[in-house]
């Protein structure tokens, strides 16, 4: 018990400490300002930071005013939220000085309600704005999501796939409403294949040689777990990503990260379209209904595309990720949006999925 007390003691002198630089912190003089109103921040947690982190990374001063226990609730609460207090000089809590274009943001304009429009409305988005899915937070926190990728080199006409392939977690997928194959049910589909690959470091792939074109290349994390740095430079290997879903919903951020780099998505269709606006066939992503057409694909299509195809839809996916998924591409679209006073929706995970009727 004694020990338990101290540690909340020193917390809390941390805490304080951390808060005391916060209050004499003054951003630069800055044209560009969000301004943030949310009394609820939390309810999105990881992806409320990324939402802001794109308008940081745009060039943005933040400015969320709080008090110290809104400030000890940011920080603690989530690993992930916390970054907005834990990173220096992330955001200002003084609202003074502001111009008059600032960009100002309200619990009331956004809603946790992600998958309302796919399951409700016919998946039409004329009056809403969906934030869309975005790289691991840390990629982003640490400074390594915009490493310079060589997306011009020679790669293997193959299929990459990595992540965790736990059972228990990824089954979760199975008690909602969504209808995608489970990234255990997809490792399992390919491991019975004479294409499979299992790696377990990254000389396999780098120093690979013709031998691994036309394969179904894993990094499965218990046998492999690549460094977040070594990501894209991985996924800028191959000509194809395999899209697992994610532990609740189709969205992963895996397909994000492929896309940055050109890597071509292989995807379900309930994935493609929940990805705002949709993925279509053949020109930036490959897409399957069921793994009866994933396997008439792999045996018929999609070692068969031209170079001239390829090339195509590797531009193609380039130029989606830079319009609609970079930091200035979403940043610029959700601050339209925000103008035309649309209905934004905002990612809340587990809790997103409990709307869906």
């Amino acid at each position: 018990m004694i020990y338990k007390r101290i540690n909340q003691v020193k917390r809390l002198v941390s805490d304080a400490v951390a808060f005391l630089r916060l209050k004499f912190y003054t951003p630069p003089e800055n044209d560009k300002v969000l301004l943030i109103r949310f009394s609820n921040p939390n309810l999105y947690h990881r992806f409320f930071y990324l939402m802001v982190k794109f308008y940081q990374l745009s060039g943005y001063t933040i400015c969320y005013p709080m008090n110290f226990a809104r400030f000890r609730n940011l920080r603690n609460k989530d690993r992930y939220l916390g970054l907005i207090v834990r990173e220096k000089n992330f955001l200002s809590i003084h609202e003074k000085n502001l111009p008059s274009n600032v960009i100002e943001i309200k619990d009331e304009m956004f809603s946790p309600d992600y998958f309302a429009n796919y399951f409700e409305h016919q998946n039409q988005q004329e009056n809403a704005f969906h934030v869309p899915m975005s790289f691991h937070p840390f990629m982003y926190s640490q400074g390594i999501w915009d490493h310079n990728i060589n997306t011009e080199r020679k790669r293997f006409n193959s299929i990459f796939c990595y992540g965790n392939f736990d059972v228990q977690a990824y089954l979760d997928i199975k008690r909602t409403e969504f209808t995608v194959e489970t990234r255990t049910g997809l490792l399992a589909f390919f491991m019975k294949k004479e294409k499979f690959i299992s790696i377990h470091g990254k000389e396999e792939i780098v120093s690979a040689d013709d031998a691994m074109n036309e394969k179904y290349v894993f990094a499965i994390k218990e046998n492999y777990g690549i460094r977040m740095e070594d990501i894209r430079e991985l996924l800028a290997c191959f000509n194809f990503y395999l899209c697992c879903p994610g532990v609740v919903m189709p969205l992963c951020h895996n397909v994000i990260e492929a896309m940055s780099v050109g890597t071509i998505p292989l995807i379900q269709k309930e994935y493609a379209e929940v990805m705002y606006p949709n993925l279509r066939h053949r020109m930036n992503a490959v897409i399957f209904q069921d793994l009866d057409e994933l396997e008439y694909i792999l045996q018929n299509e999609i070692f068969n595309y031209s170079e001239q195809e390829i090339l195509a839809m590797k531009t193609n996916v380039l130029e989606y990720y830079t319009e609609y998924l970079s930091p200035t591409g979403m940043v610029k679209n959700l601050t339209q949006s925000i103008w035309e006073k649309k209905l934004i929706y905002l990612q809340a995970e587990h809790r997103s999925i409990k709307f869906i009727k």
